[in-house]
């Protein structure tokens, strides 16, 4: 081919620029037409397809089509002229005339905003032309839909009369890496190795839409196996492909809905969690109450008895409800939502650093990995202070230092802890390093699903400065305090004093029987005036008619609630002192504190109880 022909074939040249070597380096044929429809440039592939000389100066083009599909083409190319990306699949005759299908995609080209030429590539439909499939469909309806093969983002395969895969679209090459030549080999076959469980199911309805019995099928939730062996699950539209109102051919299409039947099961496991978290409170509820009875009643028969050996018995069994009440306490903290507002309190260290040894432990007994490991926790001069700060993130935060830290040592290691103090408190947590660090299973839980990254943020807000430390044979991480976070205790309780209230109309609004006969006795034998019912409105009823000076109520009993009763009564008298008990969960106290003087959750002890009445009291009256 002549430098003459690649320049020029048409009667005047394009203003535009083309790199014409790149066209010439394509592998589909492709020609630039100006939008007089002259054909002004044609690459190798194109002289190739048609025979063109190339020493001939003109190429009647449009002849290349027939009549029917001249039309075709003269609208898309009009719609490229105009501005649009067009395609159409049509028949062209060949060197050799023979008829066959190809899709032309038009590009308009712009030079200074002016629409000057178009860009014509010619893609050969190779299953028609080169693959010895008989053309059932050349120039008709069904062939001019077939562009969408291209571009579509569903994977997409096309069924002929004879159930031979004639086509399949990029997409789903892409996304199940099988080709149309994988699939022209044995079509049913690798039918079956895709739809492992649904391919006659498939077929029949094929066969079930050529018959006309049904007009399409859909069929949701099957899964399918990519050629890498990659599971995916997908829904199923089965639906006939037409020509002059006859059916042509079969699509079958494919909707990857994986990620939303993961969302799905996700969901699904949500709501048992939640179902699950609903039915341990009501459990915990339940022990609550009956462990708080027994802890009372322990501690009410210690102060009446006057035998050593009965009241060392009563000592025993406090001791022990103390412990279900501290594991207790700690599920929980695990099950119960909590408020994202940082609230803070004041929580004793010794109490915090407990709680997040007891988790560590657990951990290391349930994880399968950590069962190869036998650590032990060893709290070195743990002096008690009081923090005042987010106390659930601060467990959180020395959870996360003890798992790091577990990571680094042998398989029968120690894991120091110890609080110190220089011009300011810090916490060291520190291991000797083994030969092999697994630090791949760092935190598996965290109480409000922090990552390690999101914890060290967190703690910054907390003006918390965590320090990582490591040796040839050391590892330590130590988490230094602000001063305000750390209240020294000192000897504000007054040594020994005894606690009493004396003298006062005390109302006691309970629903559990053996704790109104508990709370009754203890504050009658002080020498108090007590009022007992288990029925919120009967309370308020009663305190209408005669004030009281504490009232004592469960949260959740008969009639209006406990947070309820508060609120009335507090619109009658501000003075009365209201005390709330629950062994639910009632999250941020903060909302109730303006009728609430002082919350006590179950199961409580009876000193703290009185302890906190008086302080209470006295804060009221200063």
């Amino acid at each position: 081919m002549t430098q003459n022909y690649k320049n020029r074939t048409g009667e005047s040249k394009s203003p535009v620029f083309f790199d014409r070597g790149i066209l010439d380096h394509l592998i589909y044929p492709a020609c630039i037409i100006t939008s007089k429809s002259i054909l002004e440039y044609v690459n190798t592939p194109f002289l190739d397809l048609f025979g063109i000389d190339s020493e001939e100066r003109k190429f009647d083009w449009p002849n290349v089509f027939n009549s029917e599909h001249k039309k075709i083409v003269a609208q898309t190319f009009v719609n490229s002229l105009n501005g649009a990306f067009s395609t159409c699949t049509v028949e062209v005759k060949t060197a050799e005339g023979a008829g066959i299908p190809v899709d032309l995609m038009m590009q308009p080209v712009v030079n200074k905003s002016i629409i000057t030429s178009v860009l014509v590539f010619i893609k050969v439909l190779e299953d028609e032309a080169q693959s010895g499939h008989t053309n059932h469909f050349s120039t008709t309806e069904a062939d001019s839909n077939t562009v969408h093969y291209e571009f579509s983002p569903l994977p997409l395969i096309r069924f002929n009369r004879d159930l031979k895969i004639v086509r399949c679209s990029r997409s789903f090459e892409g996304t199940l890496g099988f080709s149309l030549e994988d699939m022209s080999k044995d079509e049913w076959c690798v039918i079956g190795s895709i739809f492992k469980y649904d391919a006659e199911r498939i077929k029949n309805n094929i066969i079930e839409i050529l018959k006309g019995n049904i007009p399409f099928k859909r069929i949701g939730e099957i899964k399918v196996k990519s050629k890498s062996g990659d599971e995916k699950v997908v829904n199923v539209i089965i639906y006939p492909v037409t020509r002059d109102k006859e059916l042509a051919a079969i699509d079958l299409m494919m909707e990857d809905i994986t990620r939303i039947r993961e969302l799905k099961e996700r969901l699904s496991a949500a709501k048992r969690l939640n179902l699950i978290s609903d039915i341990g409170n009501g459990f915990i509820h339940s022990i609550n109450n009956t462990i708080n009875v027994i802890l009372n009643q322990a501690q009410l028969l210690q102060i009446i008895t006057e035998k050593d050996s009965v009241r060392q018995g009563l000592k025993q069994i406090e001791k022990y409800v103390h412990e279900v009440v501290d594991q207790l306490r700690r599920i929980k903290g695990f099950i119960n939502e909590r408020s994202d507002n940082g609230d803070e309190r004041e929580e004793s260290f010794e109490s915090i650093l407990s709680d997040a040894i007891e988790f560590v432990r657990i951990h290391f007994k349930v994880d399968e990995e950590k069962r190869r490991k036998n650590l032990q926790i060893d709290p070195e001069n743990v002096s008690d202070i009081i923090l005042r700060t987010d106390t659930f993130f601060f467990r959180e935060l020395l959870i996360w230092a003890i798992l790091k830290v577990s990571s680094y040592a042998e398989k029968k290691g120690k894991i120091e802890i110890e609080l110190k103090k220089n011009s300011y408190h810090y916490i060291t947590v520190s291991v000797r390093k083994g030969g092999a660090a697994d630090t791949s299973n760092i935190v598996p839980f965290m109480l409000n699903g922090l990552s390690p990254s999101e914890i060290r943020n967190a703690a910054e807000k907390h003006n918390l400065r965590i320090l990582e430390e490591e040796s040839v044979d050391l590892y330590s991480i130590k988490i230094i305090l602000p001063p305000k976070m750390v209240i020294e205790k000192g000897a504000s309780n007054g040594g020994d004093k005894d606690y009493a209230i004396e003298e006062r109309n005390i109302m006691i609004v309970e629903d559990e029987n053996a704790l109104q006969l508990i709370l009754g006795n203890l504050f009658e034998r002080m020498g108090n005036t007590v009022y007992i019912t288990d029925n919120g409105t009967d309370a308020f009823e009663e305190f209408k008619k005669k004030n009281y000076d504490i009232v004592i109520t469960d949260y959740d009993v008969a009639g209006m609630t406990g947070i309820e009763l508060a609120a009335r009564i507090k619109e009658i008298s501000e003075d009365t002192l209201i005390i709330l008990l629950s062994g639910w969960s009632i999250g941020d106290f903060k909302r109730y504190s303006s009728f609430i003087d002082l919350f006590m959750a179950k199961p409580f002890n009876i000193e703290d109880l009185i302890k906190g009445i008086i302080s209470t009291a006295a804060a009221k009256n200063s």
